[in-house]
């Protein structure tokens, strides 16, 4: 691929001799295509997505479907409401409260008639009192709760249960003859068990009302409890303006923390906004970071772009012509207008926006400095002798090739990951595969006319920051000027000047020995005059450039130093391999949100409670056996494991848990099915009534209708069946039914993975009955489900075209070969020690690690990229490459890390992952780019490469190397 290498840096130097050339025009274009994108951000409200569920859970997820089979038969019905039988609802606030946490005793008994009555203070507040103003028709309204409220038979839920949980004393004040009814209903008719009590034949479960509670007897009376939930539902259509006002004025009443509500009490909320909110919120933080990031940022640029000289006089000055701040500016608006750029084209596309992308600016800032880094270096190696114009176009022809490279790359890995099945990854990819894309645009026909106007400044000798002529420093002895106005005036006479002046008078040598102020400026100085006395360098040689040459290159060649790297490299990978088998998968919900927002203190409570044990879980039979029917029983009896029948389903059971004997299920005590209860009220009517039990089947489904019209819980069971026909006269018939499974051990996202697996699993198993089984944290195990997947696929796509692009742009192919070989490690890496440092296999962290493999590419493909084109042996190489790559290299890892850095003060999961992962790629690239790779590339590529017509004699460089080896 010689001839392709030859071509694109022909094609970069006359790019770069035309955009010189039409250096306004190309400016002007730079800002009409911003001003053009930016109208895109009219409809950045619009395109605005907040649903956590999208995010983060594939599209084709199969929750998707499981939701939909409950919301066909049993659709929102604000008339006919009852809680936790609706999925689709969007209107509830969900409300955990529990005692302040003693420092030596932990949570209080909030049964304990001092906090039911604070709990009931505060319900019954929320209820009457918690108003939102409205204006109709030019009158004005507080509308409270019970005007917005979802109901049944017209009645609102008003947590009764709280008043159940009180002594049965406080629950009316009955007087004369009713007083002795009320007491004998309450003593004989009400049952306060767990998890599920009675009120007469009513089921009502406990479970998901009463948190952790601790049981004195068989039957599930409990006397200690830390949490109670309460549960607020408002209707949506026509008011559901005033509902969602209502709720968020609730959320922010409650989690008050200067004026808090209760001092006994405090609160866990959460409602359908409260996540979005949480990630809006995680965004809103993000902004003035980004401004800091980018003040650090253009401080660390223009230190580096500022070009230090000593004078004949002794003294260390900038050098106010070569020094290039405007360049460094410009290098930093360059991702920033690419961010600007991106935005607004994808939204004026019509794409969505979620607050996930947020961090990607970050990512593009990282790698814009990084290519100013690159093409400031590739300038200062061009020779000061040539014009403005054809030094433009040598810095593009070897910077544009670098940069093309490791844009190339980055575009293309971010492109392959908008192919996952995760919308949030899918997201974040497309937003930051054209952010990249428009990055490298701009510092074509950006940064590219800023760098020719300087350099037609330098050329001129102008001073880079007031465009006049700099002061000539021998022709002043103020130090203010020399300080601030000076700069190389008078070059090519200074030059000569200097040759001239290398025999210094003994006295005055004598003198330049005994500064040691002179001493240490002579090690730091920049020095200028290498190019002009060897043929191989004819560019402006900076120190870090001889360091590079002289010491470390060198050093990297000395057969010890290779040892210590293989030693240390076996470290790497086997810490890395151990830490990549212990990776834990999944995204816990309660880390999407900052810390301090109110959203984790429902996440504490919840975790410390209804999470162990309580929740429950929607099971669908879509089509029923004939439950008269013995041997179809028996089929539906095997799939809830209620009673096995011999030794063989007893083994099989024990294998292969069925529904209510699972690890994640609570005992059948707490299931809640009409089916059983059912069957209690027909052997009731046989013990009480003399009545026998049905003998057909249609007889049994009959009784069973009847059953529903006059049963105590018949509210519950009504909302569980879905009958094929209405009326009497036809004999009648289930097409389908749900229950509930009482859920524990649902902690930790590998709880809801498993789980969720299991239970499908099950249902499949039983696939004659067609069962469909859901919970709400369902979408996120989905996303679960999918990470190693998608992680997988990424990688390997990712690797694929990266070894395909540096084929194609670097003339070694087994340089391309080891830049897919360091990225792999990169890549197993920082798995490997994600895991060591807390960070779990999830959306946010497969983003990140997508962002790794660009990052990783930055580094490793510049470093192989200078080997590619250096000249000489595989050492001589090595050591060319870190010379004229190995500083930017390192400015350019080094400003990632400082521009990360105030993320930091971020107390978010989201941001931290960020930080975390981007840390050690950056740690690790380093690593690799400046150690493990050239050593790799020197045993890899063998053979000398000569420069085209020139004779077999060794180059300097490599007889010095070889006389440092053989010594």
């Amino acid at each position: 691929m010689g001839w392709f290498d030859d071509k694109i840096h022909e094609v970069f130097y006359n790019v770069g001799v035309r955009v010189h050339k039409f250096r306004l025009y190309f400016l002007l274009l730079s800002f009409a295509i911003l001003t053009f994108a930016s109208f895109g951000f009219i409809w950045f409200e619009k395109q605005t997505t907040r649903d956590p569920q999208y995010v983060f859970s594939p599209a084709n997820a199969p929750w998707r479907y499981e939701r939909a089979v409950l919301t066909e038969h049993w659709p929102l019905d604000e008339e006919k409401f009852w809680p936790g039988k609706s999925y689709d609802l969007h209107g509830y606030v969900d409300v955990i409260a529990s005692g302040r946490v003693h420092p030596d005793y932990g949570r209080p008994n909030i049964l304990n008639i001092r906090y039911l009555d604070e709990v009931a203070r505060i319900n019954d507040y929320i209820v009457h009192n918690l108003t939102v103003p409205v204006d109709i028709n030019g009158k004005h309204y507080d509308i409270a709760y019970t005007d917005l409220c979802m109901r049944y038979d017209w009645a609102c839920f008003l947590n009764d249960h709280i008043t159940m949980l009180m002594p049965k004393t406080r629950w009316g004040n009955f007087s004369g003859p009713f007083a002795e009814f009320a007491s004998d209903i309450i003593n004989t008719q009400v049952n306060i068990t767990y998890p599920i009590g009675w009120r007469g034949t009513e089921p009502i479960y406990f479970g998901a009302l009463v948190g952790a509670p601790n049981l004195v007897d068989e039957e599930g009376h409990f006397d200690f409890a830390t949490a109670i939930r309460l549960t607020y539902n408002t209707r949506e259509g026509k008011v559901d303006e005033y509902g969602i006002e209502w709720r968020r004025k609730l959320a922010k009443w409650l989690t008050d923390k200067e004026n808090p509500v209760s001092e006994l009490l405090e609160f866990g909320v959460n409602h359908n906004m409260t996540l979005p909110e949480g990630l809006q919120d995680v965004a809103d933080t993000l902004a003035p970071k980004f401004v800091g990031t980018c003040a650090i940022l253009f401080t660390f640029s223009f230190l580096v772009s500022v070009v230090l000289r000593r004078h004949s006089a002794g003294q260390v000055m900038i050098d106010w012509v070569r020094s290039k701040p405007l360049v460094a500016a410009a290098g930093l608006m360059t991702p920033v207008m690419a961010t600007v750029t991106s935005f607004g084209l994808i939204l004026w596309c019509g794409q969505l926006y979620n607050a996930i992308v947020n961090v990607s600016p970050f990512l593009i800032l990282c790698i814009g400095i990084d290519d100013l880094f690159i093409m400031s270096a590739e300038w200062h190696r061009t020779n000061p002798k040539d014009s403005a114009e054809k030094r433009i176009g040598h810095t593009l022809s070897e910077a544009a090739v670098a940069i093309s490279i490791t844009s190339i790359t980055d575009i293309t890995t971010f492109a392959v990951g908008c192919y996952t099945t995760l919308p949030g990854v899918q997201m974040f990819c497309m937003y930051t595969c054209v952010q990249c894309f428009f990055c490298y645009v701009y510092q074509i026909i950006f940064l590219g006319p800023v760098l020719a106007y300087a350099a037609e400044m330098e050329q001129n000798e102008q001073h880079a920051l007031l465009f006049r002529k700099a002061v000539d420093p021998e022709k002043t002895e103020s130090k203010l000027k020399l300080w601030l106005l000076s700069g190389s005036v008078n070059r090519q006479n200074q030059d000569v000047h200097r040759r001239k002046s290398k025999k210094v008078a003994p006295g005055e040598e004598e003198i330049e020995k005994t500064s040691k102020l002179g001493e240490m400026v002579a090690k730091l100085e920049h020095t200028l005059e290498k190019h002009d006395e060897d043929p191989g360098h004819n560019s402006e040689e900076t120190l870090v450039s001889k360091i590079f040459r002289e010491i470390i290159g060198p050093f990297i060649l000395q057969r010890s130093t290779q040892v210590c790297a293989l030693l240390l490299y076996l470290v790497y990978i086997s810490l890395a391999i151990g830490g990549c088998w212990n990776i834990k998968e999944g995204l816990d919900p309660k880390l999407l949100v900052r810390e301090s927002f109110y959203l984790s203190k429902f996440y504490e409570i919840i975790d410390e409670t209804f999470w162990r044990e309580g929740l429950q879980m929607q099971v669908v039979v879509n089509n029923p056996p004939d439950l008269f029917d013995p041997e179809s029983r028996k089929g539906f009896d095997e799939m809830m494991a209620e009673s096995p029948s011999n030794i063989f389903e007893k083994c099989l059971i024990s294998f292969f848990p069925e529904f209510e004997g699972t690890q994640y299920t609570m005992n059948p005590n707490a299931t809640m099915i009409w089916l059983r209860a059912y069957e209690n009220h027909l052997e009731t009517e046989v013990h009480e009534l003399n009545i026998q039990k049905p003998k057909t089947s249609s007889e049994w489904y009959k009784r069973c209708r009847d059953w529903l019209i006059v049963a105590g819980g018949r509210r519950l069971w009504q909302m569980d069946l879905v009958w094929a026909n209405t009326s009497f006269e036809e004999t009648p018939r289930i097409t389908a039914f749900r229950f509930q499974l009482g859920l524990r051990n649902y902690r930790t996202p590998t709880d809801h993975t498993h789980s969720c697996k299991m239970m499908r699993a099950i249902a499949e198993k039983h696939s004659k009955f067609n069962v469909t089984t859901f919970h709400e944290y369902y979408p996120f195990a989905d996303q679960y489900l999918e990470l190693t997947p998608s992680l997988f696929q990424n990688m390997f796509m990712d690797l694929g075209t990266i070894l395909l692009v540096s084929m194609i742009m670097i003339p070694e192919w087994r340089c391309a070969i080891a830049i897919v070989l360091s990225i792999a490690s990169i890549n197993v890496g920082v798995l490997g020690f994600m895991s060591y440092w807390g960070v779990n296999l999830d959306s946010v962290s497969i983003i990140t690690v997508i962002m790794c493999i660009g990052f990783a590419v930055d580094l490793s493909a510049h470093i192989a990229y200078a080997f590619s084109q250096s000249y000489g042996n595989s050492h001589t190489r090595a050591v060319a490459a870190l010379e004229t790559l190995g500083w930017p290299v390192f400015l350019g890892a080094s400003s990632t890390v400082l521009g990360i850095l105030l993320l930091t003060l971020v107390d978010s999961y989201i941001v931290q992952i960020f930080f975390k992962t981007v840390f050690l790629v950056i740690n690790f690239s380093i690593l690799h780019g400046l150690i493990f790779l050239p050593i790799l590339l020197m045993k890899i590529v063998r053979g000398v490469r000569t420069r085209d017509g020139e004779s077999n004699e060794k180059p300097k460089i490599q007889m010095e190397m070889e006389s440092q080896t053989a010594a």
